[in-house]
C-alpha cells in the first residue's frame, strides 16, 4: 500500500466512522471538545475554534468522498446552527468557549477565535449556501474593522485583559479570508487578505532571520528575550502554504519553507520551537508541524521532505485516534485525544492525497 493509499484507508476505515459516532453531540450536533484514548467523549468547555475546524475537517471529507454529501450538509446544519446560536456575541464577534449545555464559559473574544469562526461560517456557507451564514460572517469583518484595528495595521489580540500582537491569529484570519474568496465574489474578502499578506511580509518577517515571527509590540516589532525572538518551523510551512493558495510567488513562502527545513526539522520530525539565532527553543514535536510540512512540501514540489512529514505525522496516529506531542525524551505527553488536531490532519492529508 503506498502512502496516499495508506492515508485514504485511514481516514476512511479508522477516522471518520470513530468521529462520526463519537465526536458529534447527537443532542445539539455540537462537536465534543476531545476523546480519551478509549474513544469516547470527554466533558470539557467547548471552545468556538474547536466548532469551526470541525465543520472543516467533515467538509472535506465531502469533498475527499469519504461522506456522502447530504451527511455532510445534514452534519454542518445542525453544527452551524449550534454555533450561530450559542457563541455569537451582540458585538458582532464570538465568544472563546460554552458548557455542553451551551451556557458560556469563558466570554473573552480573542482574535484566534474570531479568525476560526470567519474560517468556519465559510465551511458551512460552502455547503449550505444559506444568506445568513454570509450575513453573520459580514458582520464578525465589521466587528473587527470596527473593535479591533491595531495602530499600526492589523488587528489587537485580546488574551485575560491584555491587548497584545501576534502573528499566529492574522495567519488564521488570512486562512478564513481565502476560504471566502473561493466561494463569494465579494471583493472585500480579497482586500483583507491583501493587507493581512503585506503585513506579514512588512513586518511578521524578520530579514535577518528570514522567518516569521511570533510575538510584538504595538508597532510590530518582534518582543526578545536577551536579544533573541522564538519562531515556530510550523508557521514557517503554513504561512507559506497559504500565500501560495493566494497565488502569491514562490519566492516568500520558499524563503521561510527554507528555514524550517534548515533550523527546524531534526531527524526527520519538524520541532516546535527554535530560537532566532537557529538553536530550539524546545526539542519536543507536537503533531501539527508534520501536518504544515506536509503541505508546504507538497505545494513547493519538495516530494522528499513531504513524504518524510508523512511518515513522522503517522507514528502520532492509533487507530482513529492520535497523540499529540513527542517530548526530547521521545515518548508521547499523555493527555485527551483533541478534535482540533483532527483539522490539521485532514488538511494535510488531503493535500497529500490530492497534490503530491
Amino acid at each position: 500500500m503506498n502512502r496516499k493509499e495508506k492515508a485514504r484507508t485511514w481516514l476512511t476505515e479508522d477516522v471518520y466512522p470513530l468521529w462520526l459516532t463519537k465526536g458529534i453531540d447527537p443532542q445539539s450536533g455540537a462537536f465534543h471538545e476531545c476523546l480519551n484514548d478509549q474513544g469516547q467523549p470527554q466533558s470539557a468547555p467547548r471552545r468556538a475554534m474547536v466548532q469551526c475546524r470541525q465543520m472543516y475537517a467533515f467538509n472535506e471529507a465531502g469533498k475527499l468522498e469519504i461522506l456522502k454529501s447530504d451527511q455532510v450538509k445534514q452534519i454542518l446544519r445542525k453544527a452551524s446552527d449550534n454555533f450561530l446560536g450559542a457563541y455569537s456575541d451582540p458585538t458582532g464577534g464570538f465568544i472563546h468557549a460554552v458548557n455542553e449545555e451551551g451556557q458560556p464559559t469563558n466570554k473573552q473574544m480573542d482574535l484566534y477565535t474570531q479568525a476560526f469562526a470567519l474560517f468556519g461560517l465559510a465551511q458551512a456557507y460552502e455547503v449550505l449556501n444559506d444568506p445568513k451564514i454570509k450575513a453573520r460572517a459580514l458582520e464578525l469583518i465589521d466587528y473587527l474593522q470596527t473593535h479591533r484595528r491595531a495602530p499600526a495595521g492589523g488587528f489587537t489580540e485580546t488574551l485575560k485583559g491584555e491587548t497584545l500582537y501576534q502573528s499566529n491569529p492574522h495567519m488564521h484570519l488570512f486562512e478564513g479570508l481565502i476560504a471566502w474568496t473561493k466561494i463569494d465574489h465579494n471583493p472585500m474578502w480579497k482586500d483583507l487578505a491583501d493587507k493581512i499578506l503585506d503585513l506579514c511580509q512588512s513586518k511578521f518577517i524578520d530579514n535577518e532571520a528570514g522567518v516569521v515571527c511570533e510575538h510584538f509590540d504595538s508597532n510590530w516589532s518582534p518582543k526578545r528575550d536577551n536579544g533573541l525572538f522564538h519562531w515556530e518551523p510550523g508557521h514557517q510551512c503554513e504561512w507559506a502554504w497559504l500565500m501560495l493558495e493566494m497565488g502569491t510567488s514562490k519566492d516568500i513562502p520558499q524563503k521561510i519553507y527554507s528555514a524550517c527545513e534548515k533550523q527546524g526539522v531534526k531527524n526527520g520530525k519538524t520541532l516546535d520551537e527554535i530560537w532566532s539565532n537557529g538553536t530550539p527553543k524546545t526539542k519536543s514535536s507536537r503533531f501539527w508541524p508534520q501536518s504544515e510540512r506536509i503541505k508546504a512540501a507538497v505545494a513547493l514540489g519538495d516530494d522528499r521532505a513531504a513524504d518524510q512529514a508523512f511518515d513522522a505525522l503517522f507514528k502520532f496516529f492509533k487507530g482513529g485516534l492520535w497523540e499529540d506531542q513527542i517530548l526530547e525524551n521521545g515518548e508521547f505527553k499523555k493527555q485527551p485525544v483533541k478534535a482540533s488536531s483532527l483539522y490539521h490532519i485532514v488538511n494535510a492529508l488531503s493535500e497529500y492525497i490530492n497534490k503530491r
